[in-house]
């Protein structure tokens, strides 16, 4: 039996037996957790007293006992510190999950396990911060390995559960105006610290010993409301259960635990986004729902103008451990700004530690399991974090890089513009001031730069053969030369920022935020154009974006409580965009069989030209009751310039003189959405939005069709792309149970498509276009110890190219997508989780003779595991676990028109880190 056959069946049955054993609980655990649930609460203060037990008319959450109670208060002083205990037992305990409640006072932390009664802390503060440690304890959630919840509620400004060291749980909780009080409670769900915010707290003087004090009922743990997510990429801070439109959120935990597969973003978020595109294997193309996504990373538009053309990479060079979490707005519309006909991508960066100072260190290895041949890479990072007094900081470094990618026969994956033979390095730093409790200034700096060095090029020989062939690449000829140009492809990006905020000026809230970014993309392996299509030239592109911008946003409320408000404001980004053709010695070239790539001249293919966008904005949004609702307007003005150029329309046409000009186009855009609380679990919501933005205008200046006059002449194609989006969705969220279920419909009356002609080129196709689709997820906790769900993704696109009122499909890149994935605590230190991502067919386009080929289904299956090791966490991820055989959807559209294109997915791979902090 061959090694690669058995090594199948050794994974599949692993598989199985660790997914579907799952231990059975002793008859004396379940003793112990009756014996918890027949204990009643305390009647007096004597926290030693004996209780006796309920009687059936007593709710079961009142069998909680004040085990120890310190009313801490600023400043804290060594008398009030709650002292360790000795551990009941050496056994670690294991804390299985966080839930945070609100009462009249403030909020409840509880920190779940069987054995609540024996955790014991140590605590301490800093600055506002409480600080409690929980010695022979570890936390294990299904989900991730620490909990993070940004103002639970008024008073409190951030609390964080998370493994300090393999043995020892911190819990830091930090007051907006001071160090909170704090109160701890046992119960039959397990520890419970109790934080009072000390705006809300009537001052008192400190006390020497710790004193009992009578407490509430609290609701039923049936009756307890799930953490409430917080979602900012509506630009305003809001739950997500109040937003009227899809939105998917990404954790910081989750990105972690993809990364284990593949570090870069693009890759990531299929398995996570139910409109969001298949994975394709190469830095770009991604989208939402049929349509452009706009990036913003920390309030910094990513996509340019022009990105479609040469760098629609902007994903490409984050690093994943940067990233503090994702929010994905499906749909249209101009909350940021242009750009977001299919949907926004939201990414906010990693903040400081509340500590003094923390480190976290990484180190990991990948290959390709089907061939160990130049497959070797390995990732590398630090981080350094930490605030001191009104300072905090937050550094990270990586360094990662990528050998070759096999497919599941072994061959070398032929991807022309993919990740194989890259090396990427990403620095971020931020440095922050907190003038006072509403004020701050913060100065973040993070560069980006992947660069793909590779002995390998294109072998077209596949050509000469009939029929389409899959892609092969050829090692380049000994001793070749690029002479007069740096040889590798580059694509680097720096973004400076500078943010200022005051949390009430005046009884508003002001943001005011200044950027500036480069991004250079170049150096692209010189390109043999001639056996294409009468191609006449030897080229390679590189290009360039410079971005000044800036934003304000003003948050004022309309009354006390803060129900109804208005945000307003103002956003502008100024582009200067350009490309430039280098030109290569054709006759050297073939003299020296290939070796010999001389530059010998370069022209503008894209002319240098720039792009404005400037909005201005006011949004309404408040509550009434059950029923929440927000609305707005914004007046966009987008302009686009340049002088008279040459256009070289390589192989197609000859050069042509082209006039200059400025296109302007100016709209008031209008949104409109409610959601409506069914219960306090189930909510209904629907919306009306509109997005707004200029078609790729480098691609259209770079190849002119014969129409195309000057850019303030040729109306139809550089006309704006204005789209009207509606939704309408149900969710609901339980304690162990959140789905969504959303539709949608947007159209366009003069959309904007690349698609291939009959001489497999890309060109520009300005037509009406509409999109439609459902779009569904699940996650679902039916013991503590497993969890699974899934998302669904069906999406349809149609244009009508010949504007006769006949609607044909759009290319085949957005066949039904669907995710699933269960994940295990198969032990306190061992998680483990199986994930699929199928893709289905399609061939609605190749039957009406939109596309040449259709697309086949195919499926994947990665497996994920965590180990705590030795203070840290060891990670191993296996992608394509059954080594399938497949296309990506990407490939398989484009196929038919160059063999090239035609690559393989990656076989079955492995990739192997371990990180650790203190």
């Amino acid at each position: 039996m061959k090694l690669d056959k058995l090594f199948d069946i050794l994974l599949f049955t692993g598989s199985v037996l660790l997914f579907f054993t799952i231990p059975a609980q002793s008859d004396e655990v379940k003793g112990r957790e009756l014996e918890q649930v027949l204990t009643s609460a305390s009647k007096s203060g004597n926290r030693d007293q004996s209780l006796p037990l309920l009687t059936s008319t007593q709710p079961v959450e009142l069998s909680k006992k004040i085990r120890r109670l310190s009313e801490i208060k600023h400043p804290l002083t060594s008398s009030q510190m709650l002292v360790q205990s000795p551990a009941l037992s050496s056994e670690v305990l294991q804390v299985t999950g966080v839930k945070i409640n609100r009462t009249d006072k403030g909020i409840e932390v509880i920190l779940e396990t069987r054995q609540g009664q024996q955790l014991q802390i140590t605590n301490r503060s800093a600055g506002n911060s409480f600080i409690a440690d929980i010695p022979n304890a570890q936390l294990r959630l299904v989900s991730s390995n620490s909990f993070r919840q940004e103002k639970p509620t008024a008073g409190i400004t951030e609390v964080i559960v998370r493994n300090q060291d393999a043995n020892t749980i911190r819990v830091t909780a930090t007051g907006k105006t001071g160090l909170p009080q704090v109160e701890l409670f046992d119960s039959n769900e397990g520890l419970i610290l109790s934080f009072i915010p000390i705006a809300s707290s009537s001052q008192q003087p400190p006390q020497t010993q710790p004193t009992p004090s009578a407490r509430k009922p609290q609701p039923s743990a049936q009756d307890e409301e799930p953490i409430e997510l917080v979602v900012t990429g509506t630009r305003t801070e809001e739950t997500l259960e109040n937003i009227p439109r899809s939105v998917t959120i990404i954790t910081h935990e989750q990105i972690q635990q993809q990364a284990q597969l593949n570090r870069n973003i693009t890759e990531i978020l299929p398995y996570l986004v139910p409109g969001f595109l298949a994975p394709t294997g190469r830095p770009g193309y991604f989208g939402l729902r049929g349509g452009g996504a706009s990036v913003i990373v920390d309030g910094v538009p990513q996509v340019a103008n022009s990105t479609d053309t040469f760098g629609s990479n902007v994903l490409t060079g984050i690093d994943p451990d940067n990233i503090e979490r994702i929010e994905v707005i499906n749909g249209a519309n101009a909350i940021y700004g242009g750009q977001a006909t299919g949907g926004l991508i939201n990414i906010i960066t990693r903040k400081p530690s509340k500590e003094k100072v923390t480190s976290t260190a990484e180190i990991g290895l990948n290959t390709s399991l089907r061939n160990s041949e130049d497959a070797f890479g390995y990732n590398l990072r630090y981080e350094l974090s930490g605030t001191q007094g009104i300072f905090d900081f937050f550094g990270g470094l990586s360094v990662t890089t990528q050998g070759a990618y096999y497919d599941a026969l072994g061959d070398r994956v032929a991807n022309n513009f993919g990740f194989d033979d890259t090396t990427t390095i990403n620095p971020l730093l931020k440095f922050g001031l907190n003038f006072s409790e509403d004020q701050r200034l913060e100065l973040r700096f993070t560069h980006s730069s992947l660069i793909q060095d590779t002995d390998f090029t294109d072998d077209p020989s596949t050509l000469d053969i009939p029929g389409i062939q899959k892609a092969r690449r050829k090692k380049k000829p000994e001793g070749t030369q690029i002479i007069g140009y740096e040889d590798g492809d580059r694509q680097n990006s720096t973004d400076t920022t500078l943010v200022y905020t005051n949390e009430n000026l005046l009884g508003s809230r002001v943001q005011a935020q200044g950027f500036y970014r480069t991004t250079n993309n170049g150096g692209f392996q010189p390109y043999d154009n001639r056996p294409f299509d009468g191609g006449t030239d030897i080229t390679s592109q590189s290009g360039n974006t410079e971005q000044l911008g800036g934003r304000l946003q003003i948050q004022t409320p309309f009354n006390q409580q803060k129900t109804i408000s208005l945000l307003w404001g103002v956003d502008y980004d100024r582009q200067q965009i350009s490309q430039t053709a280098n030109i290569f010695d054709t006759t050297e070239y073939d003299a020296s069989g290939g070796r010999i790539y001389r530059k010998i001249g370069e022209i503008k293919f894209i002319p240098p030209y720039t792009f404005n966008d400037l909005g201005i904005f006011a949004q309404l949004q408040g509550q009434l009751g059950n029923f929440t609702f927000s609305g707005g307007a914004r007046y966009v003005k987008l302009t686009a310039s340049v002088d008279d150029y040459t256009a070289y329309n390589f192989g197609v046409t000859e050069p042509r003189d082209i006039e200059g000009g400025t296109l302007t186009a100016d709209d008031v855009l209008f949104n409109l959405g409610g959601v409506y609380k069914i219960t306090d679990k189930i909510g209904l919501f629907a919306s009306f939005s509109q997005g707004f933005s200029f078609p790729d205008i480098g691609r259209i200046l770079r190849s002119p069709e014969q129409s195309f006059v000057s850019l303030s002449d040729s109306v139809e194609l550089t006309s704006p792309i204005d789209v009207n989006n509606y939704e309408i969705g149900i969710r609901g969220n339980w304690n162990n149970l959140q789905a969504s279920l959303s539709g949608f419909y947007s159209k366009s009356d003069l959309g904007f498509s690349l698609v291939y002609n009959e001489n497999g080129r890309l060109v520009t196709v300005r037509s009406p276009q509409r999109n439609y689709g459902i779009e569904a997820s699940l996650d679902w906790q039916p013991i503590k110890t497993l969890r699974l769900g899934g998302t669904v993704g069906w999406t349809e696109g149609e244009d009508d190219q010949n504007d006769d009122g006949k609607f044909l499909p759009l290319s085949s890149l957005d066949p039904l997508k669907l995710t699933a994935y269960i994940q295990h605590q198969t032990t306190s230190g061992w998680s483990n989780r199986l994930q699929l991502l199928y893709i289905g067919n399609r061939s609605r386009a190749f039957d009406q003779g939109v596309d040449p080929l259709p697309v086949t289904e195919y499926s994947t299956v990665d497996y994920i595991s965590s180990i705590k090791l030795g203070g840290g966490e060891l990670q191993i991820g296996i992608q394509n676990l059954f080594n399938t055989y497949y296309f990506p959807v990407y490939s398989q559209t484009t196929a038919a028109y160059y063999d090239a294109l035609n690559y393989a997915g990656a076989g079955r791979s492995l990739s192997v880190g371990y990180r650790i902090s203190w």
